[in-house]
């Protein structure tokens, strides 16, 4: 990364190494794409667009793999394409608020993981009969035991997540009841 970045320091230029190796090492752990974290955790740390060749450079990667990681990060809605005027070349941008980031992550896998869980539960429980001797009754319960779960799941990513105000507004309501007080201070102290 070290020709990216010609004005940065070498501490700052490692500290961005090593969150570009973290960011996509963890996010393995959560079924995310290594390359596609790498990619996203390099334009979310330094802030700057990076064209796909910059990108390539940067991540030592293919174009394939860069151009396929890139529309799937605009298809998730964290990043953007765009173009500036007279160059023909398109840069790649990280969207800044990483809160808004962090919400459209979560509807996201909501949308591929949650939602298709309970529709598959749903139709576990339509297929048992309806009356039957206790182990039907067991399982249809266990079934509806997971869905309530699932509902409640449910409702809380509704009242958080449902838009980007919803979620500003339930992150100011935790920092204000989070905040650190004298009380706290002097405990600490």
């Amino acid at each position: 990364m070290a020709d990216s970045f010609p004005a940065t320091d070498p501490q700052t230029e490692e500290a961005i190494q090593q969150f570009v190796r973290e960011w996509g090492r963890m996010s393995s752990s959560w079924g995310i794409n290594r390359t596609m974290a790498q990619i996203h955790g390099l334009l979310l740390c330094t802030g700057r667009p990076f064209t796909v060749d910059e990108l390539m450079a940067e991540l030592h990667i293919s174009r394939g793999n860069a151009s396929m990681n890139l529309r799937d990060l605009m298809d998730w809605g964290i990043i953007r394409r765009y173009r500036e005027p007279g160059d023909r070349k398109d840069l790649y941008v990280s969207h800044g608020d990483v809160w808004s980031i962090f919400a459209r992550v979560v509807r996201e896998r909501k949308r591929r993981e949650i939602d298709p869980t309970v529709a598959a539960i749903r139709e576990c429980i339509d297929l048992l009969p309806e009356a039957g001797a206790e182990p039907v009754q067991d399982v249809r319960d266990r079934l509806g035991a997971l869905l309530e779960v699932f509902g409640i799941v449910d409702r809380i990513f509704n009242d958080i997540f449902e838009s980007d105000q919803a979620l500003h507004a339930a992150i100011q309501t935790l920092r204000e009841d989070y905040a650190p007080t004298e009380t706290n201070e002097e405990a600490g102290s």
